[in-house]
């Protein structure tokens, strides 16, 4: 009696305990479901839409071109004679004054020899002229008298009748007077002066030597004015135009300068997609081949955001925050400066995502907080 007394007790203390584990766990299991199925909205950054107008701005770098430059080829052959300044490599010269001089002495006593001639000519003529066209013996009598065989050749009369030009042409007077011009011509490329203020770059010659024809003397360029060819995406041509300014800074950064836009190209580089733009300065501490960054503000960019460029998804998105919600939104982007890109497509009011969100999604529920 007493053994199954135990028993009966024992029994009874097991479903005791059984029922109320079972109690427990039925009072803890709706917390923990609904712990589980609300979960707590991800804070996120963000940023108020206010468009405003703002100047398209890039960034390019080039290298500077004299904008007058010439390479010094000679055209005739003589010795190199010694000039007031020397053509050499950093000597400055003026508009006009000399740069080379060759000898020309040979040249010239050729001239003078050709002047003779038509001389003769000319006086051989005149008895016959006299006698057959009276009405033109005077004025070439007078020519006659005018030459000089130290002195440019004056022009040819004008003739009276088609008759005397005929009789004229007949003495050989035409053929050697175009010879002494052409030789006139040819005398002057014996002295090659400045085309404007400069300075030499280059030279390969010194005086006494013998220069030939077509041989390279050196080159020659203005030190004051200059050129810098940029490249720019062509999708972006149409926010400049000529006479734009350009700030201009050497590669440290210590000096400045500034330009302006003088020519674009009307044709894109198929390869790059790009198009070139020239930019002139004007200034004398500038030296032809020196790298140059140009700053360049272009047209007002109207109605744009300027936003953190990681915060552009791919295919031209953005997140925005509509109703504690993420939502994609496609925006234009017009230009890259530094850092931020300038879009356009987004309206004033617009609540957008201000930082990057690990997983985001479009339908993501998170919780606004001013950035």
């Amino acid at each position: 009696m007493k053994g199954k007394y135990s028993i009966l007790l024992g029994v009874l203390f097991i479903t005791s305990g059984i029922l109320a584990f079972t109690f427990l766990n039925r009072k803890e299991d709706p917390a923990t479901t609904e712990a589980e199925s609300e979960p707590v909205d991800l804070e996120v950054k963000t940023q108020l839409v206010e468009l405003i107008d703002i100047p398209y701005r890039i960034e390019a770098t080039g290298t500077l071109q004299a904008a007058e430059k010439i390479e010094l080829f000679s055209e005739v052959q003589g010795i190199l004679e010694k000039t007031a300044t020397p053509f050499k490599m950093g000597n400055k010269f003026k508009k006009g004054q000399v740069l080379i001089a060759l000898d020309s002495k040979e040249h010239e006593a050729q001239i003078k020899s050709s002047r003779s001639d038509l001389m003769n000519q000319i006086a051989a003529m005149l008895p016959d002229m006299e006698m057959d066209y009276p009405n033109g013996f005077r004025k070439w009598e007078v020519y006659l008298e005018g030459l000089n065989v130290n002195q440019r050749t004056p022009t040819l009369p004008v003739f009276s009748s088609n008759e005397e030009k005929l009789f004229v042409s007949g003495k050989n007077i035409y053929n050697t007077y175009f010879n002494i011009k052409n030789g006139e011509e040819r005398l002057n490329k014996y002295t090659l002066r400045a085309p404007f203020d400069g300075i030499v770059t280059e030279s390969n010659v010194r005086v006494g030597t013998l220069i030939r024809s077509g041989q390279k003397i050196g080159e020659f360029v203005d030190d004051s004015r200059f050129e810098l060819q940029l490249s720019v995406p062509a999708s972006e041509n149409r926010y400049l135009k000529r006479g734009i300014a350009v700030d201009l800074n050497t590669v440290d950064g210590l000096t400045s300068f500034s330009g302006n836009i003088t020519r674009i190209n009307g044709k894109i580089n198929q390869d790059t997609q790009s198009i070139a733009i020239v930019v002139e300065v004007d200034h004398n501490d500038l030296k032809d081949g020196e790298y140059l960054l140009a700053k360049i503000e272009g047209d007002e960019l109207v109605d744009v955001f300027s936003l953190d460029n990681s915060l552009i998804l791919e295919n031209n998105h953005v997140y925005a925050i509509e109703n504690e919600k993420l939502q994609l939104v496609p925006v234009e982007i017009l230009n890259y400066q530094g850092d931020m890109v300038i879009v356009k497509g987004l309206k004033n009011g617009m609540l957008l995502v201000g930082e990057k969100i690990a997983n985001a999604y479009p339908g993501m529920p998170v919780k606004p907080v001013e950035g």
